[in-house]
């Protein structure tokens, strides 16, 4: 792990200590940068599933409106059968996806559900939601 200070990344543990203790002088490595996903923002995805299941009739389980809104909002992979193709739900686990990729998944839930789930409901309405069921949690929002 790496911290950006100013204009360089530092190591902020010790294994990201001993891969820079490694490199020589002006060697060239590459370098990819994945923002570690954080948990409440994870938390408050499930707890807006949470809202939308208790406010609709349609969708009997969690995993099912879950699935649903992978689907819906084209976080799938196709697979082509005999019979045709099959669209199969994509991962939204922690090693999946960092956090820049869930922020994006999440917007695009969000206006999924504004718009299909529960047409007029605004976003704000629902962010209030979510806010005051992780406050009834014990969670900051």
């Amino acid at each position: 792990m790496m911290a950006k200070r100013l204009s360089s990344l530092h190591p902020v543990d010790e294994e990201a200590e001993r891969l820079l203790r490694n490199l020589g002088t002006g060697e060239i490595v590459s370098v990819e940068i994945h923002r570690p996903r954080n948990v409440q923002f994870h938390r408050r995805f499930f707890a807006m599933l949470k809202i939308i299941l208790d406010n609709q009739s349609f969708y009997k389980s969690m995993d099912d409106l879950l699935d649903v809104t992978k689907l819906s909002i084209g976080h799938c992979r196709t697979v082509q059968t005999k019979g045709g193709s099959v669209k199969i739900p994509s991962s939204i686990s922690f090693a999946a996806m960092d956090e820049v990729a869930f922020e994006d998944f999440y917007d695009r839930a969000v206006v999924w559900v504004c718009e299909e789930v529960i047409p007029g409901l605004e976003r704000r309405t629902l962010d209030e939601e979510v806010k005051a069921a992780l406050l009834g949690f014990g969670e900051s929002a």
